[in-house]
């Protein structure tokens, strides 16, 4: 039958076609060795992990502690040690009247210490005498004198006279330490506050005495006098040199 047939001759033909099929699947999946094998492909890499990139942390601001210092940010000027103290008292006496006196030659204006106050303070806390200047003391009567460098921070020359007006004896002064806290003034309600002193202190000073009874002592800048050679610019005297004073006048005047 030809229907028959025909179906008879359709499964033979599928059943002719299946290997060839299965042949077909195989050489898909492992190609003839006449052709090159295609490059394996491969495995998709793991991408590298890369560090993270985080941004820079921005500091945090902090409240200003000191907000005063920000508005005046200019620094401070360096600050400068204080002068010391002056060690030496105000000078004990002002500027005082004077009298004009010659001395070989030369003018010098003398200030005149006529009563105990001003003879005891003297020059004492001058820090300098002009070159024609200085002091005379005059007392009423002859005495020894002892003259000493009480509070004086300065050189002086000193010259003492008798009653005659002759030279008894002449010293070139030195400054003597200042005090030391132990050696300040102690008050004594017997004496005015001019005259306080102090044992310790007095006791260290350097003592330039007359000699003779005198009854004026004249107080000169130093290196004024050349005494027994200290000085060869200096005024040359000697003891027993006279000087021009008009004596009975000062000691009329002392008190």
């Amino acid at each position: 039958m030809v229907a028959g047939n025909k179906l008879i001759f359709a499964w033979m033909l599928v059943v002719a076609t299946l290997p060839v099929c299965a042949a077909c699947a195989r050489e898909a999946e492992q190609p003839p060795a006449t052709q090159p094998a295609p490059a394996p492909t491969p495995a998709p890499s793991t991408p590298q992990t890369q560090p993270e990139m985080k941004p820079a942390t921005k500091p945090e601001l902090q409240p200003d502690p000191k907000p005063e210092a920000k508005k005046n940010s200019n620094p401070a000027p360096a600050t400068t040690t204080p002068a010391p103290a002056d060690p030496w008292p105000a000078p004990a006496n002002a500027a005082l009247p004077t009298l004009n006196f010659k001395l070989s030659g030369k003018t010098f204006k003398l200030e005149k210490a006529m009563e105990d106050q001003i003879r005891f303070g003297g020059l004492s806390g001058r820090k300098d005498v002009a070159v024609d200047g200085g002091m005379i003391f005059v007392f009423k009567n002859p005495q020894p004198l002892s003259f000493v460098m009480r509070d004086c921070p300065i050189p002086i020359d000193i010259i003492y006279v008798d009653a005659t007006g002759r030279i008894t004896a002449m010293y070139n002064m030195t400054p003597e330490p200042p005090r030391a806290a132990d050696e300040q003034p102690i008050p004594n309600d017997r004496y005015p506050k001019w005259a306080w002193t102090n044992d310790k202190y007095e006791a260290r000073l350097k003592k330039y005495p007359s000699r003779f009874a005198a009854v004026i002592a004249i107080e000169l800048k130093a290196n004024t006098l050349n005494i027994d050679g200290s000085n060869k610019d200096g005024i040359a005297l000697k003891v027993g040199d006279k000087l021009e004073l008009d004596m009975a006048a000062l000691r009329q005047q002392a008190k």
